[in-house]
C-alpha cells in the first residue's frame, strides 16, 4: 500500500529565489547541520536546487517511485529513502528518462543505482551511495510519499528546499533559514568585492 500524506509548502517563491543562488560552502561557514553525508553523483560540478518530494520504500521494492514521480512538479528534487537497502538499485536509465520528462531537477538516493554508464550521459544529476547490477522489484509493499525520510544523515520531508553543488548537498531548516540566508548573502557579497581585488 502506498500512503500519500499531505505535502507541506514551507517557503514562498520569493524566499526560494533567495536560497537558490547560495553556495553550500558559504552556508557551511555558519552551520554544520543540514548537510548530506557521503553521496557520489553522476554529474560532478553540476548545480541543482528545488523543493523536495520524498518517498520511503520498503526494502527491495522499487514500484512506488513511479507514483512519487507523478507527485513531482517541474524543478522538484526527488529524495528516495531505500530503508537501508544498498544492494538493490532502485534507479537506472529509464527512471532517469521518466524524471527528465517530468522536468525533475535531480534525484538523491541513500542506496544503489544501476546503468551508471548511461546515467553519466543523461542530463539529470543523481546522487547515490553505491552501484549495483541487482535491482529492486515491483513487490507492492508498504511505501510513503511526502512523509519524513532519512538520507545521508539528514531528515527530509516534501516541501523542504534543497541546494546541491560541487561541494555538497544542503537542506534549509525552517527554524533558521532567514538567518542563514542573510549571513550567506553578506559573505558572498564580501567575497565578490575581495575577488575583484585579485583581478588584473
Amino acid at each position: 500500500m502506498i500512503r500519500i500524506v499531505d505535502k507541506k509548502m514551507k517557503y514562498t517563491n520569493e524566499t526560494m529565489e533567495l536560497m537558490q543562488p547560495l553556495h553550500t560552502s558559504t552556508i557551511g561557514h555558519f552551520t554544520d547541520f543540514g548537510f548530506v553525508n557521503d553521496l557520489k553523483t553522476t554529474h560532478p560540478g553540476n548545480r541543482i536546487s528545488g523543493t523536495a518530494v520524498t518517498v520511503k520504500l520498503s526494502n527491495g521494492d522499487g514500484k512506488p517511485i513511479t507514483e512519487a514521480l507523478n507527485e513531482t512538479e517541474a524543478g522538484d528534487i526527488l529524495i528516495i529513502d531505500t530503508s537501508g537497502n544498498k544492494t538493490h538499485a532502485c534507479w537506472g536509465e529509464f527512471r532517469s528518462l521518466q524524471a527528465l520528462a517530468a522536468k525533475v531537477s535531480g534525484v538523491i538516493i541513500n542506496g544503489a543505482i544501476t546503468d551508471l554508464d548511461t546515467l553519466w550521459q543523461v542530463n539529470l544529476p543523481v546522487y547515490y551511495e553505491t552501484v549495483s547490477a541487482k535491482t529492486t522489484k515491483p513487490l507492492n509493499l508498504e511505501a510513503e510519499i511526502h512523509g519524513l525520510v532519512s538520507v545521508g544523515g539528514v531528515v527530509f520531508e516534501s516541501g523542504d528546499y534543497v541546494i546541491a553543488d560541487a561541494d555538497g548537498i544542503y537542506k534549509f531548516n525552517p527554524l533558521d533559514y532567514e538567518e542563514i540566508i542573510a549571513k550567506a548573502q553578506e559573505k558572498e557579497q564580501r567575497e565578490e568585492v575581495r575577488r575583484r581585488t585579485f583581478q588584473v
